[in-house]
């Protein structure tokens, strides 16, 4: 696991990657549109994403129907464990899991995913940080660097 340079108040943040298929290209479509307006309760300040120790959360698309997703949260966030927790702490949560994986979902688990989790979590192959002590190394965490 690949501890990020970033800091959440004293401690390290581990960095997760996970893979998952939407079922169809309308799947894939609603799924984007749905994410223009996520609910506070999952994805705000005091939401559930923060309070199970999440900092920071991508979701890429790579079409035609797969999507991976880059999370940096707490040293001891545990996916299976806390993504089951999220579930529990708001009505808007389970709902919206409800969406995405229920019985009519957008999503569906790769090929070869036997594990708990909806999501497949990758094995990460090669991590790269700024190296500490460097001028890049410096930018506070609220400026955005794109490549």
């Amino acid at each position: 696991m690949h501890h990020v340079g970033s800091t959440n108040g004293g401690g390290r943040l581990k960095r997760f990657g996970f893979v998952i298929q939407a079922k169809s290209a309308a799947a894939m479509e609603r799924y984007k549109e749905l994410h223009k307006n996520v609910p506070e309760e999952i994805s705000g300040p005091d939401g559930a994403l923060a309070a199970i120790g999440l900092h920071r959360m991508s979701i890429l698309c790579w079409p035609p129907y797969t999507l991976f997703m880059l999370v940096e949260a707490d040293e001891n966030f545990d996916p299976a464990r806390d993504f089951g927790r999220a579930l529990k702490m708001h009505p808007a949560v389970q709902a919206w899991d409800d969406v995405m994986h229920g019985p009519d979902p957008l999503l569906q688990p790769v090929a070869g995913n036997d594990t708990d989790l909806q999501w497949f979590r990758l094995e990460e192959a090669y991590a790269w940080d700024v190296p500490p002590g460097s001028e890049r190394a410096s930018l506070t965490e609220d400026e955005n660097v794109e490549a």
